[in-house]
């Protein structure tokens, strides 16, 4: 786990999870930007990814390992006694409203980035022809997703990076695969549970991998009484992988703005 302090007058704490097949270092231009707009940010590897193992890479036995290590985190985030935001990609997306569901994390608002609530058909074709492949009789057989790099951006910058990375996750375990759908299923089937906490999610249209449309019409039925859905015109599936994320980190700040104003620590 890493803390980056904001050298500013701190208005909250942001926790950032990021998606999967990839780790924490991604996401270090928009945790400067969240630092230069006030922001202590709390984040890491999420077991199975970049540094927390290279035994068990792209494998974990319990979709609990994931929101367990959540927790931990959110227990750093509280110390700072600020306003608290949960931020996930893709996975980390999946991840953070299973914590809010099962934990009932006590924060200020959760940031979705097209969460891992529904493979892209296309996606899941593919998918099913790789899973025939699997050896099923064990769990920790390694089978390569047929995710591709670009389709989470086609920012050359961030192309080369995932090229040269040892740390990315090429091949993932059936068992990680199983347990993955199985809690899609289950965390889509059970929003109703989720605490009424404000939501903002952002979707992008060109998604390769989630299918941005049902996604948003299952964070339409969490149960919070402030929902904000952002279908962006523009980018693949990682949203701040790339130069141009001048809207949707507007987007994000005036949500984070909003909530601070309600809450009386911003006029």
């Amino acid at each position: 786990m890493w803390k980056w302090e904001t050298d500013r007058q701190p208005k909250g704490v942001m926790v950032v999870i990021h998606d999967m097949m990839e780790h924490h270092e991604y996401y270090t231009d928009l945790i400067s930007r969240l630092r230069s707009s006030g922001y202590h940010c709390i984040t890491g590897d999420l077991p199975g990814h970049g540094q927390t193992t290279r035994v068990n890479k792209g494998h974990i036995s319990d979709f609990s390992q994931y929101t367990d290590r959540i927790d931990e985190w959110y227990k750093v985030a509280q110390e700072y006694g600020l306003p608290t935001f949960i931020m996930g990609q893709g996975l980390g997306g999946l991840i953070a409203i299973e914590s809010l569901r099962q934990n009932n994390l006590q924060i200020d608002g959760i940031v979705l980035l097209n969460p891992l609530l529904s493979f892209k058909q296309s996606f899941m074709n593919r998918k099913n022809t790789l899973k025939t492949s699997v050896r099923t009789s064990s769990d920790a057989a390694r089978f390569n997703p047929g995710i591709k790099m670009k389709y989470f951006t086609e920012d050359k910058q961030f192309l080369e990076q995932y090229e040269n990375d040892e740390l990315v996750v090429r091949k993932v375990s059936y068992h990680w695969y199983r347990t993955v759908i199985n809690q899609m299923k289950t965390t889509t089937e059970h929003l109703d549970e989720f605490p009424d906490v404000p939501v903002l999610a952002l979707l992008s249209k060109s998604n390769e991998i989630v299918d941005p449309f049902l996604s948003a019409k299952y964070i339409k039925r969490i149960n919070s009484r402030e929902i904000s859905v952002h279908m962006l015109e523009h980018g693949e599936h990682s949203i701040f992988q790339r130069d141009d994320i001048e809207v949707p980190y507007y987007q994000l700040e005036a949500f984070l703005n909003t909530q601070l104003f309600k809450i009386g620590l911003l006029i």
